[in-house]
């Protein structure tokens, strides 16, 4: 015989009333321990002896649940279930008469009204709810359930429309891809919290490693002061190709357009070298800049910008190989290129300035002065520009009119890179 798991919401007059009914029921209630933040469930049953456990259910294993469900859960009911053959994994008990009155409260109701229960609920809590039944299974696997409850528990976290995932009609239980992504968010942030995590190397290069891509989910190119690129198959930490002998200073840059199967790295030898993807072949070298490039950018699919400790930024066709023009306007070396749409890009420049460029025209448009240190990085998160360097805080910027708009402080360091995470609640 199976049982299913309901919610019983009574008073203590009803409370009575149901012990003295003739149903064969066990209710499991939920009491708060001492620390007041969990809760612990309990098997209380009117017909149930100690010494003859066979007259009735035996006691249901403890679960340790968040204190969200002692609040909104006071009573849980186990009732037969007539439709289910096997016996429960969670009880062992003999034969009971079912009867169709005493079927279950919870897997009546609509499952828009039990989703309005179990968003109340933690994670683990849910799970174990899903185990008590299939329609609980069911319904805790669906995946609206979990896509509002990834928004909002993880609200940074941000998927695109066009990867949402449709709704099968089919009979047979389809896995959620929200439910795999609340996994692994929670995985994540339990990590942050606890410092604990699986930490692997990949193991080969001679050198500091100053840059990395991935070109699919499990293959990774690093480059290195050690003057080579590595390809590693990063599941198995094994390295499946060393390339050197190209350039002859240390790999400083890379950016990978998987689009048009192009890795472009930069490096201290003042180059920069186009590669064919998968395969990591030479195609084009662009020669110019009379120092280190230090970051390179893509715009649209023919140009290329470069930014170098000569002071200069450089157009170049991705195709030919050809400089188009020079963007002249720092005084110190440009450390770091951003991408914000059309022809425009922003740079970051050890003078202490951010400066808005129209690569089509060559003109600067607008000049970001803010910082009292040089700069390392900047990112656009499609309103906002984010710059950091020396002086270790973050200048946010309204990229429309050049005014800083917000700071965030908190290191005390250099800051080195920063990186923007799309908000969507929808």
């Amino acid at each position: 015989m199976t049982y299913s798991l309901s919610i019983l919401f009574t008073t203590s007059e009803q409370h009575k009333r149901l012990k003295e009914n003739a149903f064969t029921t066990t209710y499991i209630t939920i009491s708060p321990t001492k620390d007041g933040a969990t809760a612990k469930t309990k098997c209380i049953n009117p017909n149930y002896n100690s010494n003859n456990p066979s007259s009735s259910f035996l006691p249901i294993k403890k679960l340790k649940v968040s204190s969200n469900l002692a609040s909104i859960l006071p009573k849980l009911k186990v009732y037969p279930n007539p439709r289910r053959g096997s016996s429960s994994s969670f009880y062992s008990s003999r034969d009971l008469q079912t009867n169709q009155t005493n079927r279950s409260i919870l897997i009546t109701l609509p499952h828009e009204v039990i989703f309005q229960i179990l968003y109340f609920l933690d994670f683990t809590s849910i799970q174990t709810l899903s185990r008590t039944c299939r329609t609980m299974y069911t319904v805790c696997h669906d995946d609206d359930l979990w896509r509002k409850l990834f928004y909002t528990d993880f609200p940074w976290s941000s998927l695109s429309s066009n990867n949402s995932v449709k709704r099968r009609k089919s009979s047979a239980v389809i896995k959620p891809r929200h439910l795999a992504l609340y996994r692994n968010h929670l995985t994540l942030e339990q990590r942050w919290l606890t410092g604990k995590v699986s930490t692997r190397f990949l193991q080969g290069h001679s050198d500091s490693v100053y840059c990395s891509a991935w070109i699919d989910k499990n293959i990774l190119v690093t480059g290195s002061r050690d003057r080579t690129l590595k390809v590693w198959h990063v599941p198995s930490g094994t390295c499946i190709k060393t390339v050197k002998d190209h350039h002859t200073g240390s790999v400083l840059c890379m950016k990978v357009d998987l689009k048009n199967n192009l890795l472009i790295t930069g490096s201290s030898d003042a180059t920069c070298i186009l590669w064919s993807l998968p395969k990591l072949e030479h195609r084009v070298q662009l020669r110019g800049h009379g120092h280190s490039v230090l970051d390179v950018c893509l715009v649209g699919n023919n140009r290329i910008v470069t930014s170098s400790k000569d002071h200069t930024l450089r157009v170049w066709n991705r195709h030919t190989g050809v400089e188009l023009r020079q963007l002249l306007g720092h005084s110190a070396s440009v450390n770091a290129l951003e991408y914000v749409g059309g022809n425009q890009i922003v740079s970051a420049s050890g003078d202490t300035r951010l400066k808005l460029w129209d690569i089509q025209t060559g003109q600067c448009l607008r000049t970001f002065e803010g910082h009292k240190l040089g700069l390392a990085c900047v990112r656009f998160d499609g309103k906002f520009l984010y710059s950091g360097g020396l002086e270790g805080k973050i200048l946010c910027w309204d990229i429309t009119t050049g005014n800083c708009v917000n700071e965030l402080i908190g290191h005390a360091g250099i800051v080195r890179s920063i990186d923007c995470l799309e908000v969507s609640l929808t």
